[in-house]
């Protein structure tokens, strides 16, 4: 999002809006299922909050018929994808409770 614009949940009132952040958040989910990165229903609570925070992108899109909703489904998707690998990393840094306290029964801490 940049500095000029701002949230507009309004974007969200479009039925065929909604639709596509299913579809890419089943596309999402779909994909990274093997890693347990993220959920459905959390990568279309993502996709809702992308497509809100840039509006412009939905606009733009909108309005240009060369562009459509293909192309904002790809944006949505690219943007998905940055945000799955985001979290992995993430992921991969962290060490679970469980993991903790099996290393601390076998001595390995």
């Amino acid at each position: 999002m940049t500095a000029s614009e701002a949230a507009d949940w309004r974007v969200l009132d479009l039925p065929e809006v909604v639709a596509l952040a299913g579809r890419a958040a089943r596309r999402i989910a779909d994909g990274y299922e093997d890693s347990l990165t993220i959920e459905y229903e959390d990568a279309r609570q993502e996709a809702l909050i992308v497509l809100a925070t840039k509006p412009g992108m939905v606009n733009e899109c909108l309005a240009d018929d060369s562009l459509g909703l293909g192309v904002l489904y790809h944006r949505l998707v690219r943007d998905l994808i940055d945000h799955v690998k985001t979290e992995a990393k993430y992921r991969v840094r962290h060490t679970s409770y469980e993991a903790a306290c099996d290393a601390v029964e076998k001595g390995r801490v």
